[in-house]
């Protein structure tokens, strides 16, 4: 279901949002470089802050943050339950350990999938937001 904000992004919030997916995506280009060299667990490294990044952008699609704030155990719960399935099993695994050691390339795959149709899906909710209503 596509989201509708309730008015025009702030062009500041907009800037935010365009720059957390280009980084995204940018971050899913080095995955598939890193799953094509055999490292699994480089490329979930890689590909991990580009979906929490657009899991954020979705939470300020819903939440329109220009017109009221959160605190951070608010927004950690948002971010939650805007990640995709895989994604928020890593979340809950990771914890406080700072990699994804052991991942093989066929086990990563699927991530990396799932965090590619992630991130397109926030970039099309993103680009709707920005077209003029149907008249």
């Amino acid at each position: 279901m596509e989201r509708v904000v309730s008015g025009p992004i702030p062009t500041r919030w907009l800037s935010q949002m365009q720059a957390q997916l280009a980084d995204a995506e940018r971050r899913l280009a080095a995955a598939a470089q890193h799953l094509a060299a055999g490292s699994g667990a480089r490329a979930i490294e890689e590909a991990y802050p580009g979906v929490m990044g657009a899991a954020m952008v979705r939470v300020w699609l819903h939440d329109e943050p220009w017109h009221r704030q959160r605190s951070l155990p608010e927004l950690d719960r948002l971010v939650r339950a805007e990640l995709p399935s895989g994604f928020l099993a890593l979340y809950e695994m990771k914890g406080d350990r700072r990699g994804f050691a052991g991942w093989r390339p066929e086990d990563a795959q699927p991530l990396i999938a799932e965090a590619r149709a992630h991130i397109a899906a926030t970039r099309a909710e993103v680009e709707a937001c920005q077209r003029p209503p149907a008249a």
